[in-house]
């Protein structure tokens, strides 16, 4: 495992995720001005996804009876953007292991290792996206099939490419989840 894997927390999430193979051709840079208008929105859109985070640690600690409200409006708008954003497959609700490096699922087709996928990632509940270039890493039996689970693989992805922002709301939505996974934990046992 390398050294960069091990900076990065794995948590057990739920999230809806799509993805399209990049044919062989693909270079790295996407020629094509649409796909380059899209990106550059959904960059600004992810920029200020992170400012509304920063901002929001504000108003919870000096407006909490407002914050909540603040945090569904922009759930809604998060939902709306994701919409607009549908234009591949429609993303699947999937039981994920997520880190800032990967994520693995369960998957019903076996996919060759190597293969290159623009990957979308909607962060459950706030519906925010994540969007990274990866690659399959490992495709294993799922030992859950077919008593248990119907997909009879599971896909581990490492993440190729990413930009900052999007990483930046991945490490920062892993971190929550796992306190929030923790804290569950301890007032369960206690």
């Amino acid at each position: 495992m390398s050294e960069e894997r091990r900076r990065f927390f794995r948590i057990d999430d739920e999230v809806a995720l799509s993805f399209h193979l990049i044919d062989d051709e693909y270079g790295g840079e996407d020629s094509d001005d649409l796909h380059t208008m899209q990106d550059m929105q959904q960059e600004f859109h992810v920029s200020l996804e992170v400012q509304i985070r920063q901002a929001m640690v504000d108003v919870r600690s000096q407006y909490p009876k407002l914050a909540p409200l603040l945090d569904l409006m922009n759930q809604k708008i998060n939902l709306l953007h994701a919409n607009e954003a549908l234009v591949e497959e429609a993303p699947v609700l999937k039981k994920a292991n997520l880190s800032a490096c990967g994520i693995a699922f369960t998957w019903g087709d076996k996919l060759p290792i190597n293969q290159t996928l623009m990957v979308n990632i909607y962060l459950q509940p706030n519906h925010e996206l994540v969007r990274a270039e990866a690659h399959v890493a490992a495709v294993d039996n799922n030992p859950d099939h077919p008593t248990q689970s119907e997909e009879a693989y599971i896909v581990r992805l490492d993440f190729n490419e990413m930009h900052q922002a999007f990483q930046e709301v991945l490490i920062q939505h892993v971190v929550q989840r796992q306190g929030h996974q923790l804290r569950k934990k301890f007032d369960s046992n206690n």
